[in-house]
């Protein structure tokens, strides 16, 4: 056989085993995790910033609730100061 033929043979075995080995190889790494769109980012801005508003309104009834009398006991007073702190 002449060298040529050898080594272009040998080339061709070669390509073939990279190609099944890719083709049959398992993928290790991971898919990308997807990216966070803006439209993502500003709605979960959105979420948070109206569970706060909420959180604050309930604080601000809660504070009305407690301290809507004007004569209050030692105990409804203290409640009253807390319920202030809290906003």
């Amino acid at each position: 056989m002449q060298a040529s033929t050898v080594v272009g043979t040998l080339a061709l075995v070669l390509a073939a085993t990279l190609v099944a080995g890719y083709t049959y190889g398992g993928d290790d790494a991971p898919p990308a995790p997807k990216p966070k769109t803006i439209q993502k980012k500003v709605d979960e801005r959105e979420a948070a910033r109206r569970a706060a508003v909420a959180t604050q309104q309930k604080r601000k009834e809660e504070f009305q609730r407690r301290c809507a009398k004007a004569v209050k006991t030692a105990a409804e007073l203290a409640e009253c100061r807390s319920a202030y702190r809290q906003l």
